[in-house]
């Protein structure tokens, strides 16, 4: 069975905007990826989720 995704909309500012720009162009990623990536990090280093659970 196939996991159900969802979407959220997050406001950021301008230089939290280009951060993630520049992160995402430099692993080759789209903003939404990097954004994805980011936040499982943080939910990781939080001990919220296990490496890899959310992948």
């Amino acid at each position: 069975m196939a996991k159900k995704s969802y979407t959220i909309g997050v406001r950021v500012d301008e230089k939290v905007n280009g951060i993630i720009e520049t992160l995402a162009k430099n692993d080759d990623r789209t903003m939404g990826a990097m954004a994805r990536k980011l936040i499982l990090e943080a939910l990781e280093n939080r001990k919220l989720v296990k490496p890899g659970e959310g992948d």
